[in-house]
């Protein structure tokens, strides 16, 4: 596999075929990772935010889209889904049967050119198969992680998750710590989330 990283709208355009596949057969009902929303939203931030996109190839096609903003902190790139504040639900754009060797393969060639990172992950819905590949990801790697349930404010709409980790650099684990206890603080204030810690706090 090979990691390509989308710099520009023009690139992106370039794969529109084969993301719209890949959310067509997944069945898709999430519109925010829909293509149309994706370039639409990077279009009208464009000055405001760096985004990166990174694509997956395999055999001269194209197998999974991951869809980032990211922000530096010092030494340290911090890793949101792309449209943090503006998409309610969020999700790799991967065929079922490729995303957990897509996210390992992904997730390790990040970490082995940007060394230091923090990935905070908001709007994961409950039924995600993400969730779980993730987590066997974390466990594999031996990263710790913590997991907020965010509650919906119907019972139309699914409840999602935050997933927040990092690498074990000492900026990226100091930033993670920080994004934790401002999540936690957040949830705990507004009693509308509760957490859940899959790993112990002890740095």
């Amino acid at each position: 596999m090979e990691l390509i990283q989308i710099k520009t709208l023009k690139h992106l355009e370039v794969f529109k075929k084969e993301w719209n596949a890949i959310l067509e057969e997944n069945k898709n009902d999430n519109p925010f990772i829909e293509y149309v929303f994706i370039s639409n939203w990077w279009r009208s931030k464009e000055l405001l935010e760096k985004v990166e996109i990174y694509a997956v190839k395999e055999h001269n096609r194209m197998i999974a889209f991951f869809p980032f903003q990211v922000k530096k902190k010092l030494s340290t790139y911090v890793f949101h889904f792309i449209g943090q504040s503006d998409a309610n639900y969020m999700d790799f754009i991967v065929k079922k049967v490729d995303l957990k060797r897509t996210i390992m393969f992904t997730l390790d060639e990040l970490i082995r050119l940007k060394k230091s990172i923090v990935f905070s992950l908001h709007g994961l819905l409950e039924s995600s198969s993400t969730i779980d590949s993730l987590s066997e990801y974390l466990i594999a790697r031996n990263l710790k992680v913590r997991d907020y349930r965010i509650e919906s404010p119907s019972f139309e709409f699914e409840n999602t998750r935050i997933i927040i980790f990092s690498t074990n650099t000492v900026n990226a684990k100091m930033h993670r710590n920080f994004l934790w206890t401002k999540e936690w603080s957040l949830s705990k204030r507004l009693s509308k989330s509760k957490w859940k810690n899959l790993s112990t706090y002890d740095d």
